[in-house]
């Protein structure tokens, strides 16, 4: 009897968490379905005009930034370059292999042409070096106002692009840097931006002529029809709706604020654009149904499984508990052992002191008679021996687990090397590797940061001994600099750096390792460091040969910003 009152407790509860939470919401979908019905072409229409603008916002966004970023790189150069320095063999060609390699190769070309219209310097695949401009309107254009982004057109080179220029002066002397970006590869930023089967997005100039793609009107600089370019020319806010094709077109015209010239179009089919809405809405009384039923199966379900889950949670929480726990034993104990490593120097030094005098008592004449004075004599000398090494360990644990006080004092680099390559050295041994020295003797000493130094030098050994899988060998040098500064090196023979990330291994997250191996923030890590200390450091390296690190260091690190 108890079991079958509490089995129709259970129901009754169930009953009533199912109702109470499945009655609001089926009243609340009854009004929003009735809602949706009765407003289905307001709600249709105000979509499709919110949908339209909104792709138009996000394209006319995307090329504004691109036209804007493509132009800004055009003027930084002319402003970081003097007309002297384009001018020197080879220096615009390295200038537009680093703008060209950093945007994908949307720059052709580029090139610094005199008031005359002709090239001074040329860099780019094309034979334009005694080509007269003059007479171009975008030369004009940029003569007349120090800046153009031109329409697309052909040029000599017959081939649809853009030209980006700007006029600067120097010395008294006029000159034009001119780009020209890659039509097709700047038309591919509207190719891939397609919604619907029929939707696309394209651009117009003034003349009606497509400056990119389009799937419905064809290729680059080819007209689109007479209504659309008078539609497109009088256009204002909104969605505008227009015949073409024997379909009816929707459509929308925004002006680039990069170039205003220029009209960027979003048109779909007014049927396609709103079966998309419509078929959400006819879709909205089956999922209002499904939803129902899954809000009351997802009540009944939870109900049963809400203790299971208490359950859970409680033993999750307590796990939670014991991982706290461990983590303050192990922060206790890395508290622990650098106190213990700082306890234990006091003994040693005891002992190492008392070895010592017992060395001096077995000197006196009376104690010359003993018949195990050579083996007492060897036992302490070892003794001393083996408490030195002892004080010597709990020393770089203390250095080690310090805490980094960033003050500037006097620092011993050789020092500094012994004590890093003797922390490392009988690891790298066991793997085959071996750490080579070369100092030199009469190295000065410098004001810095040790601890830093420290980490950049262990950083750079630990990379070194990752280089070499197979064994090999590490050399670290030290040598006198310039103005009583100096300068290290870490240099091992292992398999090496490409080429093509030299440039790269400095820059945060960026790791050759293997996924787990590394993170990408050592070397950053370390050239932050150095530049911190008011040093350099920079890397040679050949595949298959092997990395050297090389680090250039001041007399005196400059001291920390207040």
């Amino acid at each position: 009897m108890p079991n079958l009152a509490l089995n129709r407790k259970r129901k009754v509860f169930i009953l009533s968490v199912l109702l109470y939470s499945t009655l609001p919401a089926v009243l609340v979908g009854l009004l929003a379905f009735a809602y949706a019905l009765k407003d289905m072409d307001r709600e249709i229409e105000a979509r499709s005009t919110e949908y339209f603008q909104l792709l138009t916002h996000k394209y006319a966004t995307i090329v504004d930034l691109s036209l804007a970023d493509l132009a800004r790189t055009v003027a930084l150069v002319a402003d970081l370059h003097s007309l002297d320095e384009l001018q020197r063999p080879g220096a615009l060609e390295a200038v537009f292999g680093t703008v060209s390699q950093n945007f994908s190769h949307l720059f052709e070309d580029m090139g610094v042409l005199g008031p005359d219209g002709r090239h001074l310097a040329y860099a780019g695949p094309h034979d334009l070096q005694g080509r007269d401009y003059s007479k171009e309107p975008w030369f004009q254009e940029v003569m007349a106002k120090g800046r153009v982004v031109s329409n697309v057109f052909l040029g000599y080179r017959n081939s649809p692009h853009f030209a980006i220029a700007v006029k600067r002066q120097s010395a008294g002397r006029t000159w034009v840097l001119r780009a020209s970006v890659n039509a097709f590869h700047f038309s591919s930023l509207l190719d891939g931006e397609r919604f619907g089967r029929t939707g696309e997005v394209f651009i117009l100039d003034p003349q009606g002529l497509l400056q990119t793609r389009s799937m419905m009107y064809g290729a680059m600089l080819r007209p689109v029809d007479q209504d659309l370019a008078d539609a497109v020319a009088a256009a204002g806010d909104g969605v505008l709706r227009r015949p073409s094709q024997g379909m009816d077109l929707l459509f929308t015209v925004s002006r680039l604020a990069s170039k205003p010239e220029w009209a960027l179009v979003v048109q779909q089919e007014e049927r396609e654009a709103r079966q998309a809405w419509a078929t959400k809405l006819k879709t909205f009384s089956v999922v209002f149904a499904l939803g129902i039923l899954a809000i009351a199966g997802g009540a009944a379900w939870a109900l049963r499984i809400l203790l299971r889950r208490m359950e859970r949670l409680d033993k999750e929480k307590n796990v939670f508990d014991d991982q706290m726990i461990q983590s303050q034993k192990l922060a206790a104990i890395g508290q622990l052992s650098a106190g213990i490593a700082h306890e234990i120097n006091n003994p040693l030094a005891i002992i190492g002191e008392e070895a010592g005098w017992m060395q001096d008592l077995l000197k006196r004449e009376a104690m010359s008679q003993l018949p195990e004075m050579v083996e007492i004599q060897d036992s302490l000398r070892e003794i001393v021996v083996q408490a030195g090494r002892c004080k010597e360990i709990t020393h770089k644990l203390l250095s080690f687990a310090r805490k980094m006080d960033s003050t500037i004092r006097d620092v011993d680099v050789n020092a500094l090397v012994d004590d890093v390559v003797g922390m490392r050295e009988r690891e790298a041994t066991l793997d085959n590797i071996q750490i080579v020295k070369d100092l030199a003797q009469d190295l000065p000493i410098i004001h810095s940061e040790p601890s830093l130094l420290r980490q950049v030098l262990l950083n750079l050994v630990n990379n070194a001994i990752d280089a070499l899988p197979k064994g090999g060998e590490i050399t670290v040098r030290t040598a006198k600099g310039e103005q009583g500064g100096l300068s290290f090196s870490v240099a091992d023979n292992g398999i090496g750096i490409p080429q093509e990330n030299l440039e790269k291994i400095f820059d945060p997250f960026f790791t050759t390792k293997l996924p787990g191996k590394g993170t990408g923030l050592g070397l950053s890590i370390c050239h932050g460091i150095i530049q911190k200390l008011g040093g350099t450091i920079s890397v040679t390296s050949q595949p298959g040969q092997g990395t050297a690190f090389l680090v250039h260091l001041p007399a005196q690190a400059p001291p920390e910003p207040r």
